[in-house]
């Protein structure tokens, strides 16, 4: 009885945190104008009602006899409409109702996104909650990470494409809300033919991790996109730290100690170890990833991110990776660290630029400057332009955070590549184009950066 009385305290406690990580990860980023728990809670019980709308058209299904049987078309095509379609519109159901009952809620253009994506993790409550009694505790990570967010990945293509015209003005209304179906459809069926078809037994990790990074890239973008435009941006509210990685990372953490608690009291504390262990070195590049990726924007008002089918990191070339793979391959994550974006909140506003290294140096001594504007090279370097007050020159000068090695003066003051640009013409697009002086230092009225993210 105590078992049984543990056994299912463990798949509830499981599900439920799977859920909750994702809500307090909207928490973290609706940062101009956060919307109150309860209403978020109101959007995720609507969601828990949605599974059961696709078990009826599984019903139906299964009296046409229209399931998966092995052969590859008949299985894609299964996956596409009768998973991808089905779940996806089922879900839409539950959007549209919690649009309806909490509309006086939704008031800025990241209140589309969060509300479907508390509906999607409603559906995905209840789908845990099946999946973690049938399979057990150790799938709670790879839920909680991978399904969880393909089912909001998915409901925000829909909507996000639905709201595109109206909110950023682009493209037209059907158009958009046939791709972003399409999409959704298509990302949530390939997603899990992928893992059931035997035919793809070993290379579908790689296709299905393929099919969940674009999704994730697609997925920030679009709440990127959305903190941009929001009626109520404010750059003093964004207070941009690391915060937001390390608490999903703790997240990540606490649900690999529900396991390990779980397999501890019906194994062994050295099998329930050393299993934990496998799963953590196993998928830990992917998750750090996936967590970099979720915690980075390119906060600049208005400006909006093309959703573009990209991988959430890419092989850069301008000295701004996050990390080298094999040693070798310098990788940046897309989307801004706390460094890069430290200059945007000053954006005309007065700051003092200073030499690294004032007897090799440019600018010689400390000058002033205003920051003027805020530029995307190459898509994704972050560089910042400013007019040096105390220099007569025709020439635009630029600041560029520096990511890598020793990052501040004095454990406070970022240091930056001063670039000039030769040819102030015409703005540059690429790094390239411009011309390094020297390192320095910034300083500026309260030079640390807030935390919130």
């Amino acid at each position: 009885m105590l078992h049984t009385y543990i056994l299912y305290v463990c798949i509830g406690l499981s599900a439920i945190v799977s859920v909750l990580v994702w809500i307090d990860y909207y928490r973290r980023i609706d940062v101009f104008e956060p919307d109150k728990i309860r209403h978020l809670l109101v959007a995720v019980l609507i969601g828990c009602g949605t599974p059961f709308i696709s078990i009826l058209v599984y019903r139906v299904f299964d009296y046409l006899s229209f399931e998966m049987n092995g052969e590859p078309l008949n299985d894609l095509l299964y996956s596409v409409f009768g998973i991808g379609l089905n779940e996806e519109l089922s879900k839409i159901v539950g959007v549209i109702i919690a649009f309806r009952i909490l509309k006086k809620q939704i008031n800025e253009s990241i209140d589309y996104l969060i509300y479907a994506g508390m509906v999607a993790l409603g559906f995905a409550l209840v789908e845990n909650f099946t999946y973690i009694e049938r399979f057990g505790i150790d799938i709670l990570t790879e839920r909680s990470f991978y399904s969880v967010l393909e089912h909001i990945i998915n409901t925000s293509i829909i909507i996000y494409g639905y709201f595109r015209l109206r909110v950023y003005g682009k493209g037209k209304q059907f158009t958009n809300t046939i791709i972003a179906l399409a999409t959704a459809i298509s990302s949530h069926g390939l997603f899990d033919y992928f893992i059931f078809n035997p035919n793809f037994k070993y290379i579908s990790p790689v296709l299905v991790i393929i099919v969940y990074l674009i999704g994730i890239n697609f997925w920030i973008s679009m709440l990127n996109n959305a903190i941009n435009y929001s009626s109520h941006f404010n750059y003093s509210k964004i207070q941009y730290t690391n915060k937001l990685f390390y608490r999903l990372l703790i997240w990540y953490f606490f649900t690999m100690l529900i396991g390990l608690v779980y397999k501890a009291y019906f194994t062994n504390m050295f099998f329930a170890i050393a299993n934990s262990l496998h799963h953590i070195f196993s998928n830990a590049l992917l998750f750090t990833i996936v967590i970099l990726r979720a915690s980075r924007f390119k906060i600049y008002k208005n400006y909006y991110q093309p959703i573009t089918i990209q991988l959430p990191f890419y092989i850069t070339k301008n000295n701004d990776e996050d990390f080298r793979l094999f040693t070798l391959i310098p990788i940046k994550i897309r989307g801004e660290n706390s460094h890069e974006y430290f200059l945007t909140a000053k954006i005309d506003k007065e700051i003092e630029v200073k030499p690294v290294n004032p007897r090799k140096s440019f600018l010689q001594h400390t000058v002033s400057a205003t920051v003027a504007d805020k530029l995307f090279l190459d898509n994704d370097t972050t560089i910042y332009m400013i007019k040096l007050t105390d220099k007569n020159s025709n020439n635009t000068f630029f600041l560029k955070p520096k990511t890598t090695g020793k990052i501040f003066i004095d454990e406070v003051y970022p240091i930056n590549e001063l670039l000039v640009d030769d040819t102030p013409d015409v703005l540059p697009k690429k790094l390239s184009e411009l011309r390094f002086l020297e390192f320095v230092f910034v300083k500026a009225d309260n030079e640390v950066a807030k935390v919130n993210y």
